[in-house]
This record gives C-alpha cells, structure tokens and sequence, in this order.
C-alpha cells in the first residue's frame, strides 16, 4: 500500500526538531513502508494534501497536533482513505487514547505491524472533531493559548491574566440542553467529550453551572486534569446526538482546540466506526 506522509512542522514538538519531515520517513521507511516522494521544504499543508491527492495514495500519515488531526478526519471521512496519526502538537488527545507515546519518531516505528481499525468521531453542526468540543465563553482562553506559544514567560503572563480575568467574570447560565420531555437544565459552559473506544458509550456532556469564581477556578482545574464530571456543579449526560441551545446568533466553540463560530443550536451527533484507522502496535 502506498503511503504519504504529511507534517505540520510548526506544531508543538515537531517544531523543536531540525528536520521532522526527513526524520519521519526514515523511521516510516525503516517499519516497512513505501512513501510516495513530498514536495521538500517549507511546504504548507494544503499543497502537501495535493501532492498526496495526486499520488493517489491510500494511506496518510500525518503529523501534527490535535487541530491538524483533526482537519485530517474530516478530509479523508467517507473517502475510503485510511489514516495514520503521530503525535506533534501540545497534548496529543488522541494520539494518547491510541496508546502512542508522544515522540513522533518513536510513534512512526509502533505502526510496524498495525492493523486496520475503525475510529468513532463526532460532528458538532456538520463539523468533525475527535476528541472533545467546547462551547461557551471559556474559549476566549483559547486565543491567548495560542499567544503563548512561542513567547516564553511574557505568554505565560498573557494566559495567566487572561484566565483569572476569565474566572472573575459573572457566569451567566445562556447555554441550555434537553435532558427530557420538557426538560431542559442551564449552564456556563459545556464539555462534549468522545467515548472511549469500544466502550459503546454516547457522547458524555458535561454541562458547567458554577456558583461564584471559586467554583469557576476549581472546575478549571478538574478539567484540565480530566475529571470534570466529579465535580458537584456539573451536570453530567451521556447522548448519541445532542442540540445546545444559546443565545440568538453564533456560539462559540473549540473543536479539539481549534476555535470556530456556529450557529445556534449547536446540533452534536457521534458516528460510530466512521473513520478508517491504522492502528499501532502495543510496544
């Protein structure tokens, strides 16, 4: 099977390496597989995704964060393509749940002996994303997560400001899901997050109502260590397909951290084994 590597080498650990692309193929070449020859250089990835399209390859490779993975998914869902993840961003959500360790040369060699998988993924408003959605006013931290990048303690200061500005500001319940007939509860902020795989779970909405700044700053944490749901201000459901109701005209949201703007409702659904994977070995 042919294959084509794609690299976003602006990503986060990709970035600190002096030739990611070269070094990739050496490792993709040396687990046994044939790549098709890339366009070199400082190539952006749309005229990397081209040249792939062009080879008429079946396999890709591509390496990158969770934002590049997931503009990956949503090219190659429903195209009969197969694809591949490596790690090279900040957190590597789903490289992690895949079981790849966050080295993307060392995550190249665990696909010598992959098989064939098929991957649940999500959409929120027509959308894919494959780990997690966020939607409500907490996003704006996403902007200065991206100014941080790069800009030493000065970021860091940025983001902190930001983020105790953020948690200071009045939590208003504008955000609004159906639970039942004629039920529906309020919140701040939601957190849709993808099933573990093979687990036959829905989506698990986690919808934040904090009572004061204290609460806004303890769920802030938990969410960033991954415990969200046992928090006692968060409303925890678990659904296929789901409308977030907000205020009239565009929610914000961020999609595996990526921001965008949607409509409201922000209508979310799961496709269950939607994606063709490759999947690596356990060592």
């Amino acid at each position: 099977m042919r294959a084509a590597l794609i690299v976003n080498g602006k990503a986060g650990t990709l970035s600190s390496l002096a030739d990611p692309r070269s070094d990739l193929e050496a490792a993709l070449a040396s687990a046994g597989f044939d790549l098709v020859r890339m366009p070199r250089g400082e190539t952006c990835l749309e005229a990397q995704w081209e040249a792939a399209v062009e080879a008429n390859v079946q396999l890709f490779f591509v390496a990158g964060g969770d934002g590049t993975l997931r503009d990956a998914a949503a090219r190659l869902w429903r195209s009969g393509a197969i694809l591949a993840v490596l790690p090279g961003g900040t957190m590597n959500r789903l490289c992690g749940r895949l079981g790849l360790p966050n080295d993307p040369v060392e995550a190249a060699l665990r696909y010598r002996s992959g098989q064939e998988g098929l991957l649940d993924l999500a959409t929120a408003s027509g959308q894919v994303f494959l780990y997690q959605c966020i939607v409500g006013a907490p996003t704006r931290l996403m902007r200065f997560r991206e100014m941080q990048r790069g800009a030493g303690v000065k970021g860091w200061y940025r983001l902190l400001r930001a983020a105790l500005r953020e948690v200071a500001r009045p939590a208003s319940r504008s955000l609004a899901m159906r639970i039942g007939p004629g039920k529906r509860k309020r919140g701040h902020a939601a957190v849709i997050t993808m099933p573990v795989a093979d687990t036959g779970a829905g989506l698990e909405i986690n919808l934040a109502r904090p009572p004061g700044m204290v609460a806004r700053l303890r769920q802030a944490v938990r969410w960033f260590r991954g415990n969200l749901a046992a928090d006692t201000d968060i409303i925890t459901h678990e659904r296929a397909a789901l409308a977030l109701h907000g205020p009239p005209g565009f929610l914000r949201m961020s999609l595996d951290g990526e921001q965008q703007l949607s409509p409201s409702p922000l209508r979310l659904r799961l496709h269950r084994s939607a994606l063709r994977v490759l999947l690596p070995s356990a060592e």
